[in-house]
């Protein structure tokens, strides 16, 4: 690569940002405008946004919350729609029609009006919503980090049941994070840090089965979900991925991934994020397609973006991996690392920095 070509790629990534680039540089993205919301707080060691972007298709607004309380709606030209005040940090939000519903370590789950920023309802749970809620049938489903799964009226926020775990993980220890509550058809499917996963009823609160996914290891933690074509996908901190039917329970596979975290889904393979490493398995028979080693830590899920795999990784950045071949082709490094899944409208890929910045990235 010549100095210049070189010189016009890191010119093209924008002010303030480090980009990674690998042996034949690809320009997947350019940075369209970068806004900064959380002022740098004295004495604050590392910084962490862990509450993601949600995106609305029809207004076309990106929400997201910062570690200072606020629930943010900014527009496409990054200019700011509202604002909202909480009294903790917020998880990653959900749009459903015309209400952002949201939930906060404050133990609070929030409803928004997309339109004004105006508080609907709140619902108070005295247990930490960082988790993403669901929507469904009328009901709005939050997983808490004490393994518990709420559901309440999403126009009212009145309380309808809510399941929890009836046991803890290996002497009481587990890791910090939860898998969001996943919703398909009249089911929601939650996991737990005892390492179960159940498929309860929506409407009614009752279990229609629950399996034991980890079965060995001091941390059997389940922190990572997604569902896909009738299956549920698990990653499970005690060392696997693993496969179940999503009407009975049923374990499909399970393949070794040492201290798994998030998972994904995206053509034809499984993607897991452990504490090491970011790996693939083959959807239809767990056997690994490609592992690529990855320094951070998981943080948010991936997320597919085309033919990539967005996985935010702390320190490292936003890494951009070919969902094919495993390659990382580039990593978005806005100099304070990347904690929160970003989140994708069209060709336009909206990323919070642990800095308290989001930059808006248009795909090539």
């Amino acid at each position: 690569m010549t100095p210049l070509a070189l010189a016009l790629a890191l010119a093209a990534a924008g002010p303030g940002v480090r980009t990674t680039l690998p042996p034949a540089p690809v320009q997947l993205y350019r940075v369209a405008w970068r806004r900064p919301f959380v002022p740098p707080t004295a004495l604050e060691y590392r910084a962490e946004e862990r509450g993601g972007v949600a995106v609305d298709p029809a207004t076309r607004l990106a929400v997201f919350g910062t570690r200072d309380g606020w629930l943010h709606a900014v527009r496409p030209d990054g200019s700011v729609a509202w604002e909202f005040q909480g009294a903790g940090p917020f998880g990653q939000p959900r749009v459903d029609g015309d209400t952002v519903y949201v939930g906060s370590t404050d133990g609070r789950l929030y409803a928004v009006a997309l339109p004004t920023g105006k508080e609907r309802w709140h619902y108070q749970t005295d247990e930490d919503l960082t988790t993403r809620p669901a929507v469904s049938h009328g009901l709005v489903f939050v997983a808490s980090q004490q393994d518990t799964l709420f559901a309440l009226e999403a126009a009212t926020g009145a309380w309808k049941w809510h399941h929890r775990a009836e046991a803890k993980g290996a002497g009481g220890f587990t890791i910090f994070g939860a898998a969001s509550a996943i919703v398909g058809d009249d089911t929601v499917y939650v996991s737990h840090s005892d390492g179960l996963a159940a498929a309860i009823d929506a409407k009614a609160g009752a279990a229609i089965w629950k399996k034991q996914l980890s079965r060995t290891g001091d941390h059997l933690d389940v922190d990572g979900l997604a569902i896909d074509a009738g299956r549920l996908y698990a990653a499970s901190y005690s060392g696997s991925v693993i496969a179940v039917n999503a009407r009975t329970g049923d374990v499909v596979w399970t393949a070794a991934a040492p201290g798994a975290s998030r998972v994904g889904v995206a053509e034809g393979l499984v993607v897991a994020v452990t504490t090491s490493t970011i790996e693939a398995f083959s959807i239809s028979d767990g056997s690994k397609i490609w592992s690529v080693p990855m320094r951070g830590g998981p943080e948010g899920d991936p997320v597919a973006a085309g033919r990539w795999m967005l996985v935010p990784t702390g320190d490292q950045g936003l890494l951009w991996i070919e969902t094919a071949s495993g390659r990382i082709l580039r990593v978005f490094d806005p100099g304070t690392g990347v904690s929160a899944s970003p989140a994708l409208l069209g060709r336009r890929v909206y990323v919070l920095s642990n800095g308290g910045d989001l930059y808006a990235l248009d795909l090539s």
